[in-house]
């Protein structure tokens, strides 16, 4: 089954104090490139996340985007420096008394001395978050690779559609292949007419040209390798793997034998399915780029 590299997949999953979600967008990419985006307080788990995204794609490039939200118990506590606040306490009174001041540090002015408090992260359980992340990554990826699935029936319905219209255009060249030669002995003969008027031709020479045109302009060879890959087209479609790279090489390979059709065989109406064959193997070349 060929999967595309267009897609989209969300997964959520929520622990004590928090929830994770994790969302997923791909697009097509020669390669495999996975990007990921992931709060700074958790990033030793982007080498791990980035492999186990891995393990489940071969091409495209993936964005993770991670988002861990807070799930009633807040993940900042307010931390006091008790001994620091005593301190400031200490030494103010100390200075009002030798200044013949009053003491007035209410207890507002006094958490809002520098250091007195702060906000600090709760402290979690990192093994329980990988955990979760690794949940949220999972469903995201079943999402994704449904979407690609389907996306990727399409386009596979669209190349093989292609390619058996390219099949009959294949087969209108092979019924016109062997009236080349008689069309160019033909012309060959009428030719020769023209230039020397009343002189006997040698009809054996004709034979002979002609013969050497024929080898020169067959293309049963081709013909039969267009045949074989688009044969093979049909067969990797069916593949449950990666096909992607497979069907560009076929593509490549269909292209050359029609590239030498076209250059070998002189013929007008040929020469109009090679173009339309060449057309078709271009739309075809542009739906595989997006599939895996």
């Amino acid at each position: 089954m060929p999967y595309s590299m267009t897609g989209y997949g969300r997964g959520e999953s929520e622990g004590p104090g928090f929830s994770c979600i994790v969302e997923m967008r791909s697009v097509n990419h020669r390669y495999r490139d996975i990007f990921i985006r992931i709060p700074r307080d958790f990033a030793e788990f982007e080498d791990r996340l980035r492999r186990l995204v891995a393990k489940h794609f071969d091409r495209g490039r993936i964005d993770v985007s991670v988002i861990l939200e807070e799930a009633g118990e807040s993940l900042t506590v307010v931390k006091t420096n008790r001994s620091l606040m005593d301190s400031y306490v200490l030494h103010t009174r100390q200075l009002a008394e030798d200044l013949g001041l009053p003491w007035d540090l209410d207890i507002s002015g006094l958490i809002s001395l520098p250091g007195v408090m702060e906000l600090v992260p709760r402290p979690v359980d990192h093994d329980e978050i990988w955990s979760l992340m690794q949940e949220s990554t999972m469903a995201a990826m079943i999402g994704l690779k449904e979407m690609r699935a389907k996306e990727g029936a399409f386009l596979a319905q669209d190349v093989v559609a292609r390619v058996r219209l390219i099949e009959e255009f294949i087969e209108e060249i092979r019924e016109r292949a062997p009236r080349i030669v008689e069309n160019y002995r033909v012309k060959l003969e009428a030719r020769l007419k023209e230039l020397l008027d009343d002189t006997t031709i040698d009809e054996s020479r004709i034979v002979i040209e002609a013969a050497v045109y024929a080898d020169r302009s067959d293309i049963t060879e081709e013909l039969i390798r267009l045949g074989s890959h688009s044969a093979q087209v049909y067969e990797a479609i069916k593949r449950d793997e990666p096909i992607g790279r497979r069907l560009e090489f076929l593509v490549q390979e269909m292209q050359r034998e029609v590239n030498t059709i076209g250059s070998k065989a002189q013929d007008s109406e040929i020469s109009h399915r090679v173009v339309d064959i060449k057309s078709e193997l271009e739309k075809i070349r542009e739906q595989i780029q997006n599939i895996e």
